[in-house]
């Protein structure tokens, strides 16, 4: 029985004892490891631009602002829209108990109403249209006092009256040139601000870009930082174990501890950078700080060869560009102010005249009945001339257009001059960021080669640690030299684009759409 009992416990050695707690350790680890993770959503360049477009908070604004653009151009025509009018009276009057109010009567009621409608047009016609009933009522006649002259006696009278009202401006707004002017200028005032909404509308998704860019830059440095602290920790490790053994005489063990503290400070921050890059681009896409998204940086590396036609793309971008477009139609509202502020040193002269139609009934609206037939009828015609003497005002206004125009015609000057140079700048940039970026690529390959082989000889014992620490910075570098001139080259890919006027046509996107104007805006 003893040695029996004995077997049974040497059973449970202590290796059996691990494995055992392994057992229980893995039971309690297992429903921990298995719950699944949380979906991230991965989110690409073309992802960016329309999560930009649709929930940044300046983008919002702007576009609200695209459809308030047409403002000057609502309230100038506002001016010219119908006009609806209604009034009435109602008048009493109670004279002396005098003989000269026998005839006219002591007591008078007197009451109208009247409706219309006004409407001025922008060939400087003013045109009037007017309704007016009239009730008339007096007890001349009909009193003891004034019985001699009862003849003077008459019932209670409605009076109807149609008239039409016109007027036409001549010399200053000869057939409406100044409405016209002022119309064509405001026309032109709110595509200027609606192009410079849209000018706004491509920097800020530009920034979005920039931002998606910015937060790849920080996720390779972080990756490339944690590299190299891994192997600042590997070769510790081999010193460590040389000045175990008593081989490290000059003391590298403590250069390569104050490197892998160094490095370790460089991941924290670059880990830092990172996530404040990342809550900033969520932030701005309208997205919770802390949402689980996924950020894919798809970068162009392909070449983008220019045209070779210059002039053409320069004249396309003077068609395109919203700046552009902006400045020629200031140049043109210049110009048309100058003709109104000419205009406007001419007197001010208008003709009109009147046509009322008029009849008489005891009752409404049978007062009415018949009115066209011109039994009664009511003419007048009028001019008007009015002229300031000296004109001080015109005169001022005449001076300030002619500076305001020719301002505009040295900034639409300046305007073409600098689409040229800014094309030809982002064409020569296009360009040389392109090789700069195949050089850091190559500087990137070999520095990694130089890197390596640095590692390899240090292990076996042929190499200095000098020599491994020049090639680990060489790394560092060129690895984040390639990533910025990648970053640069498709930052220069979208600057080439803005210049010719092709960024949202580009990456599908038609902000035009959101605001329309009633007419062209080169009208």
């Amino acid at each position: 029985m003893f040695p029996k009992q004995m077997n049974e416990m040497k059973i449970f050695t202590p290796t059996h004892w691990r494995m055992a707690m392994a057992f229980l350790l893995f039971g309690f680890i297992m429903p921990i490891s298995a719950k699944e993770p949380a979906p991230t959503t991965s989110l690409r360049m073309d992802d960016i631009l329309k999560m930009a477009w649709d929930n940044q908070v300046s983008l919002q604004t702007l576009k609200l602002q695209l459809k308030t653009t047409n403002y000057e151009w609502e309230k100038a025509n506002g001016a010219y829209a119908w006009t609806a009018e209604a009034k009435g009276t109602a008048k009493n009057t109670t004279n002396f108990n005098l003989p000269q109010y026998a005839i006219q009567g002591t007591r008078i009621t007197d009451n109208s109403l009247q409706a219309g409608i006004n409407k001025k047009f922008n060939t400087g016609t003013s045109l009037g249209i007017a309704v007016i009933d009239n009730r008339f009522e007096t007890n001349a006649g009909k009193t003891q006092s004034s019985s001699g002259f009862s003849s003077f006696a008459q019932p209670s009278y409605h009076f109807a009256t149609v008239g039409i009202n016109i007027s036409q401006d001549l010399l200053k707004n000869f057939f409406g040139y100044q409405d016209r002017l002022k119309l064509a200028s405001a026309r032109r005032s709110s595509s200027i601000q609606r192009l410079n909404t849209l000018d706004s509308l491509s920097k800020s998704l530009v920034n979005s870009l920039i931002e998606f860019w910015n937060l790849s830059l920080a996720e390779e440095v972080l990756e490339t930082n944690t590299s190299l602290l891994g192997n600042a920790k590997l070769i510790r490790d081999i010193y460590s174990k040389k000045a175990n053994f008593g081989f490290d005489t000059t003391g590298d063990i403590h250069q390569w501890n104050s490197i892998v503290l160094s490095a370790t400070s460089a991941v924290k921050n670059s880990e830092l950078e990172r996530n404040r890059n990342r809550r900033d681009l969520l932030t701005s896409l309208g997205k919770e700080p802390d949402g689980n998204f996924s950020f894919l940086p798809i970068l162009n590396e392909e070449k983008l060869e220019v045209t070779s036609n210059y002039e053409e793309e320069v004249l396309s971008a003077l068609e395109k560009r919203y700046d552009v477009r902006a400045s020629l139609l200031q140049l043109k509202n210049s110009e048309d102010n100058l003709k109104a502020a000419d205009n406007g040193l001419l007197p001010k002269f208008s003709v009109g005249g009147t046509y009322n139609f008029k009849n008489y009934d005891q009752q409404f609206p049978q007062d009415f009945y018949g009115i066209l037939g011109g039994r009664f009828n009511q003419n007048t015609a009028e001019f008007k001339l009015e002229y300031p003497l000296g004109n001080e005002i015109a005169e001022a206004e005449y001076k300030k257009a002619e500076s305001e125009k020719r301002q505009a015609q040295l900034e639409w000057t300046e305007t073409q001059n600098k689409v040229r140079a800014d094309l030809l700048s982002k064409r020569e940039n296009l360009t040389v960021s392109y090789e700069l970026f195949l050089e850091a690529k190559k500087n990137k390959q070999e520095s990694k080669l130089f890197y390596y082989k640095a590692l390899s000889a240090f292990r076996n014992g042929r190499g200095t640690s000098l020599v491994l620490k020049n090639a680990m910075d060489a790394y560092v570098r060129s690895q984040s030299n390639h990533s910025q001139s990648l970053i640069t080259y498709n930052i220069a890919i979208v600057q080439y684009e803005i210049s010719k006027g092709t960024f949202f046509e580009k990456y599908s996107l038609d902000p035009e759409q959101l605001s329309l104007l009633n007419t062209e805006e080169n009208q």
